[in-house]
């Protein structure tokens, strides 16, 4: 291949690579503007007949109902600007809440009849709320002031605390001031006695306890202590059954796969049931049979997120697709569907390799140095690693996270450029060879 060639293909792949990576910092498109497919949380009814579900019709997100195998999907709310997600149910069956977002991204407080009709807000829009739970006589919620929303760590004092209001919307309280960062999962006991939760205590996502009577936070003392970190969890209170998302043995260190754990409380016994090398997301678990349905989230970690309902048996980990007759598209997204293709993350690493495959070849080619573009791409690599520490301590440690992950994932690709050049220099020595 002639030089020339090589570094015009290097000079229009560097184009591509940097107008991808400008894309996904500069545009503040929402990624589910015209979006078709499954929100990212399901519940099941107490006699496991329905399974509720937020999702998306070219961007606008309903309340969905459909039978555990799948058939007779009914839409159940029918929001104009609003988005309407996270369903939850009362403990008698009766009651349908969910979230509603607008277009200033706060999500409020609803509450329906199970059917969605006679909808009626509880909360306010000077509250943002995060999770839900019915109990007998009241609800309670996640929330926090609606003005901290989007804000990173540091830049405001106030956070995530739990929130109670009754059934009709009146008495709403604040039971906690902790101002949390995060405070995600929020899960009841069955006597209504304790509100389970996670927070990151700075190392690792860990469940609490908040003891409803006495008014006091700790640590789930069910949560078996060698669980190390977790995300996505259900606790079956009554069959003493725990189960979990954890990032599993087989991830590689580019991008982490989280898999669904099954803990048995009563024998201690942990086995994993997935390997779906994806991301396991809202596991909930049978009330009458040992399943656990989830959402598979199929092309972790790309936006807008794409998910498989599926359900997993706890004994013989047999995996099942529930296939679902949920309303198309009735748009052309093709523009901004390919925009997404293209800016993707899987997308930016395949550019990337091959920009420094193409250096290495016009690189050797001129100078002979095969192993050069690899080993900056590697130094390279390492210092961005490094700084995002700094940056974790000294600003925003999500920033901080989110930087390490781009470094890690500069590794593969240098290793790849190594390798070609590696390779490179075998197949001219044996060129050399044969002229000799």
């Amino acid at each position: 291949m002639k030089q020339k060639t090589v570094l015009y293909a290097s000079l229009i792949c560097l184009v591509l690579l940097a107008a991808s990576i400008a894309y996904n910092f500069l545009n503040e498109e929402d990624p589910y503007l015209g979006f078709t497919g499954l929100g990212n949380t399901i519940t099941l009814s107490n006699d496991d007949r329905y399974v509720y579900f937020s999702y998306f019709q070219d961007g606008k997100e309903s309340i969905y109902r459909a039978n555990t195998d799948g058939s007779e999907v009914e839409q159940l709310t029918y929001p104009d600007e609003e988005r309407h997600r996270k369903p939850a149910l009362s403990p008698n069956g009766e009651k349908l809440l969910y979230l509603s977002e607008n277009s200033d991204r706060i999500q409020s407080l609803y509450i329906a009849d199970l059917n969605g009709e006679s909808p009626k807000k509880l909360t306010d829009d000077t509250i943002h709320v995060e999770e839900v739970v019915f109990s007998e006589n009241e609800i309670y919620f996640v929330g926090m002031p609606a003005e901290a929303v989007g804000k990173a760590e540091g830049e405001t004092k106030e956070g995530f605390d739990l929130h109670s209001v009754d059934l009709d919307g009146e008495n709403e309280r604040k039971l906690t001031d902790q101002d949390h960062f995060t405070m995600n999962h929020l899960a009841i006991s069955t006597d209504g006695s304790e509100l389970y939760y996670t927070l990151f205590n700075g190392n690792s996502d860990k469940i609490y306890a908040y003891h409803v009577e006495d008014k006091r936070e700790s640590r789930a003392d069910w949560v078996p202590t060698e669980v190390g970190s977790l995300y996505d969890w259900d606790y079956d209170e009554e069959n003493q059954a725990f189960a979990y998302t954890d990032v599993s043995e087989e991830s590689d260190s580019s991008l982490f796969k989280y898999e669904l754990y099954y803990r048995d409380l009563n024998e201690d016994k942990t086995k994993q049931l997935t390997t779906l090398e994806s991301s396991v997301v809202s596991p909930n678990f049978f009330h009458q049979s040992d399943k656990i349905a989830f959402l598979d989230y199929t092309n972790w970690s790309d936006h807008p997120e794409k998910y498989q309902l599926k359900t997993v048996d706890i004994d013989t980990k047999e995996i099942k697709n529930v296939t679902m007759d949920l309303p198309e598209s009735a748009k052309s997204h093709w523009l901004r569907e390919a925009l997404n293709i293209f800016t993707s993350s899987t997308a930016i690493a395949i550019l990337y390799t091959v920009l420094l495959c193409l250096i290495t070849l016009y690189s050797y080619n001129k100078s002979g140095k095969q192993y050069r573009t690899g080993l900056i791409s590697l130094l390279l690599a390492v210092a961005v690693f490094i700084s995002s520490f700094i940056i974790a301590m000294l600003t925003n440690p999500w920033v901080g996270i989110a930087i390490s992950i781009v470094a890690i994932g500069m590794v593969p690709s240098s290793l790849i450029a190594l390798i070609v050049g590696f390779l490179m220099g075998k197949f001219s020595k044996k060129q050399k060879g044969r002229l000799l």
